[in-house]
């Protein structure tokens, strides 16, 4: 306790006698298997005569009795040039084994992949520029804090798009291959490192001859050698750290952000693809409990009657305001379980028809499941009910990128 006053010799032997004591007993601990009686007794005696010597602070004599073990120890357990890599491996192993159960058991990373759940929580999201990029060190920053990457593709023959391929590495990492040929037969390959889909829709680039996504016209670019194919920022998926504690004690609630797995569930099973960044984890809101009557009345939500308050997004959506685009129908013959008023049939253009509703019921042990980016979220109106069985937990914390929507998820 008052060791700060003592001279920094006795200081010294102090501290390296327990660290010597603890040694000896780790090594007789890992070794007590194969050492014969006679040196586990020795072992045993010289541990014995630590306690005394240390608590009368004895220097001469704990300086003695650590040269017999260090004497000892270098005959009964001699140093090998592995002994530093097997501390290493240990601690590895300790910290990995540790790393999986809280994985397991506690608190789980999640990459939101797409922008369903948007504003509340962005998924990768690529948009054309025309900046180029900034430099390295700006590159750097602007990943480490805001979660962007710069790219740009140029073209080296040029020509017209034979295809577009789809590719992945690593379940994470989706890539397309873009596949021209010029009029001399030249072809080339440039690869853009997202989806086919972001490809076509956000970046604007379509087969030679394709319909465009958005106003139907053809497609009949011819690029020119050294022309900018892509030039566009990506916003990383928001990071978010799933409590998977939670609901062992209690169910999910209304207005949870929830993560939940997709096996079982039929029609999305079938429905999903690569389009699904190659998970099986879908992140959503909890906005209806087994037994509930859900109703859309764009913009608003309704439960069991009663306009939906559950968390701070309710509001914003029913007011649009925020960037939240409100709650908006679907088409009927791509829905499970809506009511249909056959005097308004649905209209493609207009689904956020004030007049019109649809209306669902949650199946017993299920979750009503809906994104808070309405018009572009695949969720529970389209396969139904998510099965009890199927929860993986509660949307926590969003720990990266550092954006407006760092901290506790609401």
């Amino acid at each position: 306790m008052f060791n700060f006053f003592l001279p920094s010799k006795t200081k010294k032997v102090l501290s390296e006698s327990e660290l010597i004591q603890g040694s000896l007993q780790r090594n007789r601990i890992y070794a007590q298997d194969i050492l014969s009686k006679r040196d586990l007794d020795t072992i045993t005696a010289l541990e014995g005569r630590y306690p005394a010597l240390l608590k009368a602070r004895d220097v001469e004599g704990l300086e003695k009795l650590n040269k017999e073990v260090m004497k000892l120890g270098n005959k009964l357990f001699p140093p090998s040039p592995w002994d530093g890599w097997r501390e290493n491996v240990e601690v590895f192993v300790v910290a990995a084994i540790m790393a999986l159960a809280i994985r397991t058991f506690f608190l789980q990373p999640f990459k939101i992949p797409t922008g369903s759940m948007e504003p509340t929580l962005y998924g990768i999201e690529p948009k054309p520029s025309v900046e180029l990029p900034p430099n390295p060190v700006a590159q750097v920053y602007e990943f480490l804090i805001h979660g962007k990457t710069y790219s740009r593709v140029v073209t080296q023959h040029g020509g017209k798009i034979d295809s577009l391929k789809s590719g992945s590495f690593t379940i994470w990492l989706e890539y397309t291959d873009v596949h021209m040929v010029d009029d001399r037969g030249n072809e080339e390959v440039d690869r853009i490192w997202i989806r086919k889909q972001d490809v076509e829709q956000k970046l604007g680039i379509y087969e030679y001859g394709a319909t465009d996504f958005k106003d139907y016209h053809e497609h009949q670019e011819i690029y020119p050698p050294g022309a900018v194919l892509a030039n566009y920022v990506t916003q990383t998926g928001d990071q978010v750290l799933v409590d998977k504690v939670t609901y062992n004690f209690h169910p999910p609630r209304h207005g949870d952000v929830f993560i939940f797995k997709t096996s079982g569930i039929q029609k999305l099973a079938h429905e999903r693809g690569a389009d699904q960044e190659g998970s099986e984890d879908f992140i959503k809101r909890c906005v209806g409990l087994a037994g509930d009557l859900i109703e859309v009345k764009p913009p608003r939500l309704y439960v069991n009657g009663n306009l939906a308050d559950f968390a701070p997004s309710f509001a914003k959506e029913f007011a649009q305001s925020d960037h939240y685009p409100g709650y908006s129908l679907v088409k009927y013959s791509e829905c499970m379980g809506a009511t249909l008023d056959p005097s308004r049939p649905f209209d493609n253009d207009h689904p956020f028809d004030k007049d019109n509703a649809q209306s669902y019921y949650v199946p017993v042990d299920c979750y009503w499941a809906m994104g808070d980016n309405s018009p572009n979220s695949m969720d529970s109106r389209y396969w139904g009910g998510v099965p009890r069985q199927n929860l993986v937990g509660r949307g926590y914390f969003v720990f990266w990128p550092f954006t407006e929507r760092w901290g506790w998820i609401k």
